[in-house]
This record gives structure tokens, C-alpha cells and sequence, in this order.
């Protein structure tokens, strides 16, 4: 089964959004369905990836 999110690969301006399969359920986890999302201020300053993002996002994908 495939869900589509949006993936940032790359320090630099931008994102992709991509298929991705689901993930599976580990012991003690559950799977939720997602109905609606939105994007935050944190999210745009990633997107952007402007300095208040370079300075707080060690690891991509984050």
C-alpha cells in the first residue's frame, strides 16, 4: 500500500511530494489514518530553508 508525503532530500530550497510505501506497525505501535494535514511555520521554514532552518535541522530527512 502506498500514501504520499512530502520529502525533503536536499539542504536548499524546496521539497517533493512522492508515493512512499506505508509503513508497518511494529510491536506496541499503531498505524493511523490521516484524513487531513496541514503545514506549519516550521514547515515553511524548512521548505525555504532559510537561516532559523539551517540553525535547528541537523538531519535530513528530518
Amino acid at each position: 500500500m502506498k500514501m504520499k508525503a512530502v520529502v525533503k532530500r536536499k539542504r536548499e530550497l524546496g521539497a517533493e511530494l512522492e508515493e512512499v510505501d506505508v509503513p508497518t506497525p511494529q510491536k506496541k505501535e499503531v498505524l493511523v489514518k490521516v484524513l487531513a494535514t496541514s503545514i506549519c511555520g516550521t514547515d515553511a521554514h524548512i521548505y525555504e530553508w532559510n537561516e532559523w532552518a539551517q540553525s535547528r535541522i541537523r538531519n535530513l530527512p528530518h
